[in-house]
């Protein structure tokens, strides 16, 4: 798939040896942003924190069809800030960006690496045991809750909940047809 790649990352895709990285950027509480690069990367004004705990992402899918796109981003549970950030904070749909960029031979970021995934958080989980410990992040893309059912029902349960009493949706089921306005 295109992505507007710049010239620079093309060059690069097309050199004999490259050196990928990932960024990684959860907008929860304070946030986390994080690199699986062995030392801080900067890019849009932004640092990314070189961290032994930022074990990787799954594999990225993609398909033509509208579809929910998800993956994992797994992270070493031997440091509780992450796990204090998730418990502490609403987590749910937090948005959640992962870029793809490209190292130089000097180790400096080529400008500007590109978006390898977009999407909110649906959840995560903790599983721990006597050697390890290990945080699993589930993003899913936007089209995660393209079927969800926002706002009230217009009926009269519904109605009751927020305004006891209220009799305006007693009848709201019989004027579902084409409603006509002003003079004919």
């Amino acid at each position: 798939m295109a992505r507007g790649l710049t010239t620079a990352v093309n060059n690069e895709l097309a050199s004999d040896q490259i050196n990928p990285v990932l960024l990684f950027n959860l907008d929860i509480g304070s946030g986390i942003t994080q690199t699986d690069h062995y030392k801080d990367l900067t890019y849009n004004g932004v640092t990314y924190s070189a961290s032994s705990l930022f074990l990787g992402i799954s594999d990225v899918t993609e398909s033509p069809e509208v579809a929910v796109d998800s993956l994992v981003v797994s992270f070493s549970g031997a440091d509780q800030t992450i796990i204090a950030l998730l418990l502490n904070n609403n987590y749910s749909e937090a948005d959640t960006t992962i870029y793809r960029g490209f190292l130089d031979s000097n180790q400096n970021l080529i400008a500007n690496p590109f978006i390898l995934f977009k999407g909110r958080v649906e959840s995560f989980e903790l599983s721990e045991n006597e050697n390890s410990s290990q945080i699993n992040i589930n993003i899913a893309s936007h089209w995660a809750d393209f079927e969800k059912i926002q706002g009230r029902k217009t009926n009269t349960g519904s109605q009751q909940i927020y305004f006891s009493g209220d009799k305006g949706f007693d009848f709201a089921s019989q004027s579902v047809g084409n409603i006509q306005w002003g003079k004919k």
